[in-house]
């Protein structure tokens, strides 16, 4: 999988000095990689090391933020309740990565200052100075963290403002936010300055540029088991909320029981669940449903009464057991296997494994890893990097040698910005050999959609600058450094008549036919100019599946999914033959292009549904210019 690689990659990066941010560009930030890395590299850099320890400190500082949140929300509260909370809330609910527990512990944080400055306890310049602090760190962690970490600040600033708004204490929040800003201009040089230079805001942009490209880049459907669990949450929580509201209670003295916290926490916990609605796969709906869970989990401890606290704990027990995420864990098969190997623990490899840096990988796979590590070896000395395309960075750590980039996996540089980071990234360190894995066996395409598709920019100008070395093995073309094809490669681009314009969808499900376009002999891509126009709503929620229905003069035809920006004119491209093909334009012999016969295409059409039940469907398609084009190698 995808994710196992930049796992992997990322600990060899941090053992090497390469930090994101700095280095490279990626969701993550230096404090992030630095606790992601660090059991490995204390322990041995070596694969092994990486797989038994990554997720270590990050699960650490789950417990341990979760552990002070509860002392912030549940001060009042004897000890049983809150360890009761917080071994449930880590066992069956809480995130590996750290990120949302993060988010949570500052909102925690911040509700309590503000609630501090109201009653005249801190000062106020003090307060900002160190919220500045925390935010700035939050998106050292990672880009959302920051994003939420600002969110925590704002939303909790409301509750509380709101709960005293026949009280006078606008000056103190005045002099806190203005403190705030001042420190926080003040840390965004001091960053730009650790990163490149004080006037540099690359690391601020390329942070939001992911974090912006994710909600249309990588969109996935919500299945109908995590439909349950997300809106189950929602509407758990909601109830819970509602009851503590009308419930008699002490609010001076229980802070979770007070209007300012009751309506800044579910507001916040509805926007942590924004994660969960783009990306909807079952660990994204962990991530996204933790704080909501959570928030609700201490409404329902804060009960004061021995019976009250007695049926809440007994009700959060078995709503953790039947619902929560870790369920799967203290079933008995998995207590049995996990009792298994702690009396029995794997030390050989089982048949048709073989070891490599002390982890079992199967023996086709280890023979792949050694005989790339042989051709880098070769072509390029220690310190060099190699290029990967599309996002098969374990072939980094395994030969020792570093993966060439702006951001950490082609895949995710999405749009122009961060297109061209990725290639600066890439021209900059000049790695003189490289694997590409085209579509297939060996190189997923993530969520259906094409490598090419999602990254054209990035695959036309490796082709431009790297061309094919030896066969190493089926499935992969090994790629060596060759700049002189830049000059010799020319695109030849034709329009194929189909007519701009724009039509209106106007059903959740809609086939638009572009028409019958005027292929011409001998082209190789189709490029498109599409613009998708939404509404504001898409941005509280997810666009719809896109797809383009290719049909052609043989009566074959493909269904070729892609994703676009919406509201944003863009190219997109397609390889309308079959996409294992695309390796042969690395080879210097423009005849190998093309072997395969080609039928024309005859018509054209764009497929948008839904989802799920939380897409917003297009209000409108625009097709802006239609272009069959050719490559050619001039001698």
């Amino acid at each position: 999988m995808f994710d196992e690689h930049w796992d992997i990659d990322t600990v060899f990066r941090a053992a090497h000095g390469n930090w994101f941010g700095r280095d490279v560009a990626f969701v993550y930030g230096p404090i992030f990689e630095w606790l992601f890395s660090a059991p490995s590299r204390w322990d041995s850099l070596s694969l092994s090391a990486v797989y038994a320890s990554y997720n270590t400190l990050l699960l650490w500082c789950t417990f341990i933020f979760g552990y002070f949140t509860l002392r912030l929300l549940l001060p009042e509260q004897p000890n049983w309740k809150r360890v009761l909370l917080l071994l449930l809330l880590s066992a069956f609910w809480a995130p590996w990565d750290g990120r949302t527990s993060f988010a949570i512990f500052l909102f925690a944080l911040f509700l309590r200052g503000w609630y501090a400055i109201q009653q005249g306890r801190i000062k106020a310049a003090w307060f900002g100075s160190a919220v500045a602090l925390l935010c700035a760190v939050a998106f050292l962690y990672s880009a959302d963290t920051g994003v939420y970490g600002i969110a925590a600040l704002l939303l909790s600033f409301a509750g509380v403002v709101w709960e005293s708004r026949r009280e006078a204490h606008a000056r103190r929040y005045f002099v806190a936010l203005i403190s705030f800003i001042g420190v926080f201009a003040v840390l965004v040089f001091a960053i730009n300055t650790l990163m490149a230079n004080p006037l540099d805001f690359q690391f601020w942009r390329s942070s939001l540029e992911l974090v912006s490209a994710h909600r249309w880049n990588e969109p996935s459907a919500m299945g109908a088991s995590e439909t349950q669990r997300f809106l189950g949450a929602l509407l758990a929580a909601a109830v819970i909320f509602i009851v503590r509201r009308f419930v008699p209670a002490n609010r001076t003295e229980v802070i979770v029981a007070r209007p300012g916290f009751l309506l800044s926490s579910f507001a916040f916990a509805a926007l942590v669940m924004q994660s969960g609605l783009i990306r909807s796969d079952p660990m994204h709906i962990v991530f996204a449903v933790f704080g909501m869970v959570l928030f609700g989990a201490v409404v329902l401890f804060s009960f004061r009464s021995r019976l009250a606290s007695i049926a809440s704990a007994a009700v959060f027990i078995a709503c953790s057991f039947l619902f929560g995420l870790a369920t799967t864990t203290f079933r008995p098969y998995s207590i049995r296997y996990r009792l298994s190997q702690l009396r029995h623990p794997t030390t050989e490899c089982p048949a048709a494994f073989q070891e490599f840096q002390q982890v079992c990988y199967p023996k086709q796979f280890v023979s792949m890893l050694d005989i790339a590590n042989s051709y880098f070896n070769q072509r390029s000395n220690r310190n060099d990097s190699i290029l990967i395309f599309p996002y098969q960075y374990l072939y980094g750590m395994a030969s020792g040698h570093m993966v060439a980039g702006g951001v950490l996996q082609s895949f995710l540089a999405a749009g122009p910005y961060l297109s061209r980071l990725d290639i600066a990234g890439m021209t900059k360190h000049e790695a003189s050999a490289g694997l590409y894995f085209p579509d297939g066996d060996l190189s997923q395409r993530i969520d259906g959609v094409s490598n090419f598709t999602r990254t054209p920019d990035i695959w036309f100008w490796i082709l431009g600058h790297y061309e094919a070395g030896p066969q190493l093995f089926p499935g992969v073309v090994a790629l060596q450094r060759a700049d002189s094809r830049k000059a010799r490669i020319v695109m030849e681009a034709t329009p194929i008549g189909l007519v701009p314009q724009t039509y209106s969808i106007t059903q959740s499900s809609e086939a638009v036919n572009l028409g019958a376009p005027l292929w011409p002999d001998g082209a190789d891509f189709l490029r498109l100019r599409l613009k998708m126009s939404y509404g504001i709503f898409w941005k509280l929620r997810k666009p719809a599946r896109l797809q383009l229905e290719i049909l052609r003069a043989d009566g074959s035809y493909d269904m070729r999914p892609f994703v676009i920006e919406p509201n944003l004119a863009s190219d997109v491209w397609f390889y309308p033959w079959d996409e294992s093909e695309l390796a042969a334009y690395f080879a210097n012999d423009e005849s190998r292009w093309r072997t395969a016969p080609r039928s024309a295409i005859t018509q054209l059409r764009l497929i948008t549904t839904p989802f799920d039940w939380v897409s917003v469907q297009p209000e409108a398609i625009t097709i802006e210019a239609a272009d069959a084009v050719k490559i050619k190698m001039n001698h």
